[in-house]
């Protein structure tokens, strides 16, 4: 009877907090929507859609738009149509330090155009994983990390994993890429920035409390991993080893991923939400950051290293 009250009285006052508000969801704004991630290490393309209803997740392709890429303001090329929305450059790997730019027009939108400079890569020195030192309440051992991170004196903005990689084999052709997740003891770098109390298994960060330093950064983890498949490796290496993958991100990449993380984390959909149900009816939905100017997206740069670390 007591937990009966309490529903009752949960339910009345979910009913009273609730709103009526005027959606039109026949209207959309009509805009492109550019995405693209560069790197150093694979040629510049990006992805080119349309706006669509917030009612269905169709993703709604422009192929006939003209994609121009600039570096430094200079014109390098028009990239080309690719396939599924993708627009590829032919010879263009972009290079630390450099600006560049993308604009795109298709009939019957507006133009848009997005810029960012490509950091320099920042180092792990050393790095190790070891297993065993401590175990939690069911007796399965944690993971401990520890690496070095060589930080040059500028702001830098950095995003953080630890994998381990499985190679293809009679069960599957792809690479099988396992992301340590769910950390128990953080380093305070991470536990100040990086959206722990959010549902991650990649951890971005500046280096605000270690600028210019060689910073040792160590963390605690439970016996948990996120597995994915992938059609190409992720480090090149056939060995199943543990890896620190650190990418020296821009300012647009860092902002992105903050509000990606929170955005991801809020929205109010039952199979996101692995709780009651009263707990789809909780948490502010937040703004996506976009650098694209006329429409949105985003077009950011990383520069990505790889540490093998020692077992201990």
């Amino acid at each position: 009877m007591k937990i009966l009250s309490i529903l009752s009285i949960l339910a009345i006052f979910l009913l009273s907090c609730s709103k009526e508000i005027d959606f039109k969801y026949n209207h959309i704004e009509k805009k492109l929507v550019l995405n693209g991630l560069i790197c150093p290490d694979s040629l510049i393309s990006v992805h080119l859609s349309r706006t669509n209803t917030i009612l269905s997740d169709e993703i709604l392709v422009i192929e006939n738009a003209t994609v121009t890429l600039f570096c430094n303001g200079k014109f390098v090329e028009i990239l080309e149509y690719y396939k599924h929305g993708i627009y590829k450059s032919r010879t263009v790997f972009p290079r630390p330090d450099s600006v560049y730019t993308i604009t795109a027009e298709a009939e019957g939108y507006l133009p848009i155009s997005a810029t960012d400079t490509v950091p320099r890569r920042t180092s792990i020195i050393f790095g190790f994983h070891s297993s065993g030192n401590t175990y939690d309440e069911y007796g399965d051992p944690h993971h401990d990390y520890e690496i070095t991170i060589s930080d040059p004196p500028e702001k830098n903005f950095y995003e953080l994993f630890f994998i381990y990689q499985n190679s293809p084999n009679i069960f599957s052709d792809d690479y099988s890429l396992h992301f340590q997740v769910y950390p128990v003891i953080a380093d305070p770098v991470l536990r100040s920035d990086s959206e722990l109390d959010y549902w991650v298994f990649t951890y971005v960060f500046t280096d605000n409390f270690f600028n210019g330093t060689n910073y040792l950064m160590k963390n605690k983890f439970l016996d948990a991993a996120v597995e994915g498949g992938f059609a190409n490796q992720f480090v090149p290496t056939n060995y199943e080893d543990r890896y620190a993958i650190l990418r020296t991100t821009s300012l647009a990449y860092y902002n992105y991923r903050k509000s990606w993380i929170r955005h991801s984390n809020n929205q109010q959909i039952g199979n996101r939400v692995k709780k009651p149900l009263f707990m789809t009816l909780i948490g502010d939905p937040t703004p996506m950051y976009s650098n694209v100017e006329g429409g949105y997206g985003i077009f950011a740069a990383y520069n990505q290293t790889y540490y093998k670390l020692e077992e201990l």
